[in-house]
């Protein structure tokens, strides 16, 4: 078997599948077969046809994209025993004058006999689960916090406003402060984030108090209280949920 055509491309064109048995390749293709139905109901990833022919599976935020050549990490694979998956990093919102990086990502020896159509298969879960931090290989960790602020901040959309990212970072800072059990200091810079849309994105208080609701949640009523007997800024009870009436 010299030359094998798969939903992504043909196979043997650089590296020959001369000496490779037919019980690899199929196992292979059957992975491949999965990645191919997997691939229809992704909202992470999408495919696209390079020079050589290949179908590349991409996931894009803004100023990073990560691209996948699936049929070079199979035929390395088959060829060389090479346990790298073919991906690479590419940084900047122009692509012709970003930065491309090689990123190392390897098929573990914990799952011998595993086709390596099933780790792409894995790894593309991994980003359409938003990249849990205990399950993503950390040369993929950059790409991973950037693709969960991008989602936090589409979750958090009013409207045609979109957060920006000096917003989506400090509602990082907010949640991780909850975390932490220092509830005040999540509150405060809720109210000084609260008080930006209203000064510099001209959002009425009412749609502002909606928009930040979800942000409260992990905060107790009794801290919220609390914080409004001693605010930063007088204006903050404006935006506290439900207790500047009775305050």
């Amino acid at each position: 078997m010299s030359l094998v055509l798969t939903p992504f491309g043909l196979l043997g064109t650089e590296e020959p599948l001369d000496g490779i048995s037919e019980e690899r390749i199929h196992a292979e293709l059957r992975g491949l077969g999965l990645l191919e139905r997997v691939m229809h109901s992704l909202e992470a990833w999408t495919s696209f046809d390079c020079l050589a022919g290949n179908r590349h599976l991409v996931s894009r935020i803004d100023g990073f994209e990560i691209r996948i050549d699936v049929v070079k990490t199979i035929s390395s694979f088959l060829t060389y025993n090479d346990p790298h998956l073919e991906v690479h990093l590419y940084r900047g919102r122009n692509r012709t004058v970003g930065s491309v990086e090689r990123l190392c990502i390897a098929l573990t020896g914990s799952h011998p006999g595993c086709a390596m159509a099933d780790a792409i298969v894995s790894l593309v879960l991994l980003g359409e689960s938003n990249w849990p931090e205990e399950a993503t290989p950390h040369t993929l960790r950059e790409f991973a916090e950037a693709a969960r602020r991008e989602r936090l901040g589409k979750r958090l959309k009013l409207g045609l406003i979109e957060l920006s990212l000096e917003d989506i970072e400090e509602i990082s800072d907010i949640r991780e402060a909850i975390q932490l059990g220092i509830p005040q200091a999540a509150i405060d810079m809720l109210c000084s984030f609260a008080r930006r849309c209203y000064a510099c994105k001209g959002m009425e208080i009412e749609v502002i108090k909606r928009y930040i609701q979800p942000l409260f949640e992990g905060i107790t009523p009794e801290d919220i209280e609390a914080y409004a007997f001693n605010p930063s800024t007088p204006t903050d009870l404006l935006f506290l949920p439900d207790l500047q009436t009775s305050v």
